[in-house]
């Protein structure tokens, strides 16, 4: 599951976290993982809250991908969240080190088109609400 936070002034809730798998810190869109029986709308919610002590106004579904079809059976569901502001502090797992940050819309479609926005899981989300959902 993969969230495109937007605050009540229109800019995007990032994170920043490293990753040990290409040795940098990424910049990215908060995500996670469904728990056991878990609704993605609700993991949603969940993980908004656990990674940037954020709480959403309102969610919209945005689009769901299997990203890796050819070897693993993953299910990546996308979800716009409305209104988003700082309600409590993050719940991060022991080994989690986030920083939240924010930037404009505009700023990460730029990143994007310069190669600059390397997660591919932020990358689809921004591009697809460019796409088919900005003008909505």
């Amino acid at each position: 599951m993969v969230l495109l936070p937007f605050d009540t002034e229109g800019n995007v809730v990032l994170i920043e976290e490293w990753r040990q798998a290409v040795g940098r810190v990424n910049r990215g869109l908060p995500a996670g993982n469904l728990e056991s029986g878990e609704d993605p709308e609700a993991a949603a919610h969940r993980e908004l809250a656990e990674e940037t002590g954020h709480e959403a106004g309102g969610l919209t579904h945005l689009t769901s991908v299997e990203p890796a079809n050819g070897f693993a059976d993953a299910l990546f569901h996308y979800y716009v969240a409305h209104d988003c502001e700082p309600t409590a502090d993050q719940e991060l797992d022991y080994n989690e080190s986030i920083r939240v940050t924010t930037a404009s819309f505009t700023s990460l479609l730029a990143a994007a088109r310069e190669g600059d926005l390397r997660d591919g899981r932020s990358m689809l989300a921004v591009l697809y609400y460019a796409l088919f959902e900005r003008e909505s």
